[in-house]
């Protein structure tokens, strides 16, 4: 029964496939309700599929229940997609059929969501529903009544849901089917053709030479492999099997090379070309190029992977770890040699976005690229079935992702008819008393809040639903508030309590899971006031070779570096006192706004706090020097 199952998702995935290629080429324009019904309707079964039904509460026909209402009831929206694109907004009443359809959608999106993600986004969806209808007895609550509104009716719920494109079939549904879909795809082939290998090798001859070279590899083949995976927990599972046991052969603590791994996998959903599917979403929302999205989180991204690379050498210096032997770091060149094919797709998918080309036209050509890539040279040469698993993965993957952008439109849809969206934001202003660097850190706890326990995608769309507007009311520019959420979803991977990267990331490096996540939450310490400093200083996310910008990279990166050595307390050969970490976290503060004064005083700080350093390190020289005489 099982390898049934098996062989049926496989087939479906590559039915999957085949309709997303044909919708993305230039021979035909699928209407936007079936391109997203049918991404849906594929989702749905093969997500009943891969996450059956196996407790006694759920006998073994529910499955097959579930999936004919998700045929019958997504199956409607695709046959009526004229109909229903016409269809006047709240001014007909719901026949009972069209109640039906629009209800069972919403129960077999749900529970997909419910198999596939767990109970957090599913809950957070009933809690929204079940606000839509009690909103209006919220006035009765003292504590409450901000947030009451007027109340929604079942015709108007249903209508908002399923009939229009604000609800299950809104913007989140139609980027996972337009985009999401074929780079996820490109992604699982690539990995499975050897180009996630061919990356990881090439990493570590890279940087094998240097001072904790193993850790170094985690951080930059992280970085590489997120454009193929575009999930931190399948980054770590993919890289952190050979980067982990490498940092700890070395002498990294067990608990510090799963914290290593777990920011930097997390770090590869803001590293384009080609990050997490939120980045999409961010495009969508603000009606902009995905190129623009993709320039714009270049330099906050190499800030991330900064802080990590610093943060890992000064602990190799700390722990005095020496480099890789050679036979283990290989040859940068002979490994290039061996696989820049694997390059070939990448290229095609930037090459293509340069010239102007839509993200989903570029991934077209780039999956085809990547279906053709292992057939290029005997060395890299895969077999029909491994070519199948990889486009299998790519769709689990994209399926999961699927079930959040249906479940996040029920939320985002529910925030329009109720106006919760104004509400929140006028509460948000009320504490931050119009103060945005108030409401900024207001922001970063509600991002953690809605995003606690969450994939990137749904919490980023509860977010820019609910926390960016009020940002952007604020003075904040709309791109830097809609970054500064997008960055706090995804730092959500890794902050504790519910930090799943780490919990990837804890059974290959022998620790606890906690352990772990809060090494990595201290580790990353550095991340998180990057998205301070692209609001403050919006011309991060619009890189110019201009002495402006050159003077605010190098600020963001003396802020960063403060905070990163500040956290490993070792610098100019010395461990780092109490009162030099205090003085270096003053620092990074000094550093965040464009003040040429502050700015001054940061840089002299800093200097002072290396010269002393150096000062004691060498005093500390002396002391050994004439502890050993004394010996002799």
């Amino acid at each position: 029964m099982k390898d049934r199952r098996v062989v049926v998702i496989s087939v479906l995935a590559v039915m999957m496939t085949l309709f997303h290629l044909a919708a993305a080429s230039p021979f035909w324009i699928a209407p936007n309700l079936v391109l997203r019904g049918v991404h849906l309707l594929f989702a749905v079964i093969i997500g009943i599929l891969m996450f059956p039904a196996r407790t006694r509460f759920f006998p073994r026909w529910v499955d097959g229940a579930l999936m004919a209402l998700g045929i019958l009831c997504i199956g409607y929206a695709v046959v009526e997609h004229q109909a229903i694109s016409v269809r006047p907004p709240w001014t007909l009443e719901a026949s009972p059929f069209e109640l039906f359809v629009a209800l069972g959608a919403i129960v077999v999106v749900l529970e997909v969501t419910r198999r596939s993600l767990g109970m957090t986004i599913t809950g957070l969806c009933l809690a929204f529903i079940a606000y839509a209808f009690v909103g209006p007895y919220l006035r009765f609550v003292d504590w409450l009544r901000p947030l009451a509104h007027r109340g929604v009716g079942i015709n108007e719920f249903v209508d908002q849901m399923y009939f229009s494109f604000e609800g299950i079939f809104g913007t989140a549904l139609g980027v996972s089917a337009e985009y999401i879909f074929l780079f996820v795809m490109f992604g699982a082939v690539l990995q499975v053709a050897g180009g996630g290998d061919f990356f990881i090798n090439l990493t570590r001859a890279a940087t094998g030479a240097s001072r904790g070279g193993p850790a170094k590899m985690a951080v930059i083949a992280s970085g590489l492999m997120g454009m193929m995976s575009g999930s931190s927990v399948a980054n770590v599972a993919t890289t952190g099997s050979l980067t982990i046991p490498m940092m700890k052969k070395l002498g990294y603590p067990a608990r510090f090379a799963g914290a290593v791994e777990a920011i930097a996998s997390t770090g590869g959903q803001i590293t384009p070309p080609i990050m997490g599917a939120a980045a999409f979403l961010m495009a969508a929302i603000l009606g902009r190029d995905y190129l623009e999205i993709a320039s714009a989180a270049l330099v906050p991204a190499l800030l991330f992977f900064a802080a990590l690379l610093i943060a890992v050498h000064f602990t190799a210096l700390k722990s005095d770890l020496a480099p890789l032997e050679e036979g283990e770091r290989g040859s940068t060149w002979a490994t290039f040699k061996a696989g820049w094919t694997f390059i070939i797709p990448v290229a095609v998918i930037i090459g293509m976005m340069l010239k102007g080309y839509t993200a989903s036209f570029s991934a077209f050509f780039g999956v085809l690229a990547t279906l053709a890539v292992p057939f290029l040279r005997r060395s890299t040469f895969i077999t029909l079935p491994r070519l199948v698993t990889g486009i299998k993965l790519g769709v689990q993957g994209a399926v999961i992702v699927a079930a959040a952008c249906a479940s996040a439109g029920i939320i985002v849809g529910i925030v329009q008819i109720s106006g919760l969206g104004f509400r929140f934001s006028a509460l948000v202003t009320d504490i931050a008393g119009n103060n945005l660097d108030a409401a900024l850190f207001l922001a970063m706890i509600a991002s953690f809040i809605f995003g606690m326990g969450m994939p990137t995608t749904p919490a980023y769309i509860v977010q820019a639903t609910l926390v960016a507007p009020v940002l952007i009311k604020l003075g904040a520019d709309p791109l830097a508030a809609h970054f500064f959420v997008f960055y706090y979803a995804v730092l959500g991977q890794v902050t504790p309590p519910l930090a799943v990267a780490a919990y990837a990331a804890a059974p290959i490096a022998g620790e606890t899971p906690s352990r772990v996540g809060w090494s990595a939450f201290a580790l990353g310490i550095p991340v998180y006031i990057i998205p301070f400093l692209f609001v403050a200083n919006t011309e991060l996310l619009a890189p110019q070779l201009t002495p402006e910008f050159l003077a605010t990279v190098l600020r963001s990166l003396v802020a960063i570096g403060a905070l990163s050595i500040m956290i490993v307390g070792w610098i100019g050969g010395t461990r780092l006192p109490v009162v030099g970490r205090a003085l270096l976290l003053g620092v990074a503060a000094l550093m965040i706004h464009p003040d040429l004064t502050t700015t001054l005083a940061g840089l002299a700080l800093a200097a002072a706090i290396y010269a002393v350093q150096r000062w004691r390190a060498k005093g500390e020289a002396r002391a050994r020097g004439d502890a050993l005489k004394e010996g002799a």
